[in-house]
């Protein structure tokens, strides 16, 4: 086991309860109501006290891989494509563009797009396994 993964496991250990915990409250906290979201060209009216991931595997039937459930990993990055200016976006290492997202970590919102399907991601989840 590399370095990289052996201080990645102690972050999901230590911090992914704690940080899970702060998700769960926060989709809790949100009024209640359909938001139109989109997946791979796929739009559903879902529940916005969701995260990004749990609509997809829930609502849309995607498995996008994960591995913590916290933000912390990365494992579940998407590509975001449209919607509001809120959302914490990271920059992709193969683009430099500040577009990925977190699925596990981000709430839908009314009219988010989300590439799950792309060479670019592909690229970017073989080097997230090669680590």
């Amino acid at each position: 086991m590399s370095s990289t993964e052996t201080a990645n496991k102690m972050k999901i250990m230590l911090m992914g309860p704690v940080k899970r915990k702060a998700m769960e409250s926060k989709l809790k906290g949100l009024p209640k109501r359909m938001v139109r979201v989109q997946i791979n060209n796929e739009t559903k009216e879902v529940s916005n006290q969701q995260t990004i991931l749990q609509s997809a595997i829930k609502d849309f039937g995607i498995r996008i891989q994960f591995n913590c459930r916290a933000g912390i990993c990365g494992a579940c990055e998407c590509i975001y494509g449209a919607g509001p200016s809120n959302v914490q976006k990271y920059k992709c290492n193969i683009t430099g563009l500040n577009r990925k997202v977190r699925a596990c970590y981000e709430p839908v919102q009314d009219g988010m797009r989300i590439i799950t399907l792309d060479h670019e991601m592909d690229r970017m989840r073989q080097g997230t396994a090669d680590e």
